[in-house]
């Protein structure tokens, strides 16, 4: 992997040690932020009030730190996680890899001959998935945590992979949560994707909604309906698939994800 052609942000404020363990310390903040808040209103509130909420306290906590850390504005603070505007070549890429990704449930209901539906809350649901999923992590783990080690004058290798290192681990919770096998191969989709992202991120003009678009859509199998026999099986195909996914954005790294100059 090449990670000498990407030029990385001009630093924002001083960097070393002191930065990076700032940016590591806020890491935890938000995640707990993330974590517990979405476990606990989840048992209050529905899915995606719970995930609306938890995204925006993650948002201001997240613009609390990067004043602490970069001493930032508001507006400053949020452009540099992320939500400034993405290349429009970032997003074409990203829209083509989901359009693959897509592809899988038809696919699907073709060769295990099951038929295949949206839940009929499906809008309400994706919602909820491009606020939890979409902006709160993308903004937590590419945006503050890579973005934050690019402009305290990490190099992308490093950078990319401290926050490959804490988003998998992050998953690790799932070995709790869920059945050992879809744990590990949501462990495994989370390291394969890191450094994709990240150039996803960077190459997009330090901008979170092109791998945003990616992660949504890694979840939009909680938008069908699959009938009983076949969830587990679709659960295990739709992951296993998606370990390869990320991977096709270093085909446009010549062309659409082009290095900033």
């Amino acid at each position: 992997m090449n990670t000498s052609a990407i030029n990385p942000p001009a630093p924002l404020a001083h960097p070393g040690r002191r930065t990076t363990g700032l940016i590591l310390s806020g890491c935890a903040v938000m995640f707990l932020i993330l974590q517990g808040g979405a476990t606990w209103l989840s048992g209050i509130l529905d899915p995606t009030w719970a995930a609306l909420n938890v995204t925006a306290l993650m948002l201001l906590t997240a613009a609390v730190c990067e004043r602490l850390v970069f001493n930032l504005t508001l507006p400053q603070a949020f452009r540099a996680l992320g939500f400034g505007p993405p290349t429009a070549r970032a997003m074409l890429a990203a829209a083509l890899i989901a359009c693959i990704m897509l592809l899988f449930f038809p696919i699907f209901s073709f060769i295990a001959d099951v038929p295949i539906r949206l839940q009929a809350d499906w809008p309400w649901i994706l919602v909820g998935a491009i606020a939890l999923n979409g902006v709160a992590e993308e903004t937590l783990f590419r945006g503050f945590v890579f973005g934050g080690l690019r402009r305290a004058g990490l190099s992308f290798g490093r950078a990319g992979t401290i926050a490959m290192a804490i988003f998998a681990a992050v998953h690790l919770l799932l070995f709790v949560q869920s059945p050992f096998m879809i744990a590990l191969l949501s462990t495994l989709l989370a390291l394969a994707a890191a450094f994709p992202m990240a150039y996803l991120f960077e190459r997009g003009g330090n901008s979170v909604w092109a791998p945003a678009l990616l992660h949504v859509v890694a979840h939009t199998i909680r938008l069908v309906d699959i009938p009983e026999p076949y969830v587990l099986p679709a659960v295990a195909s739709w992951s296993v698939m998606q370990l390869s996914m990320p991977f096709l954005a270093f085909a446009f790294l010549k062309r659409l994800l082009t290095p900033p100059r």
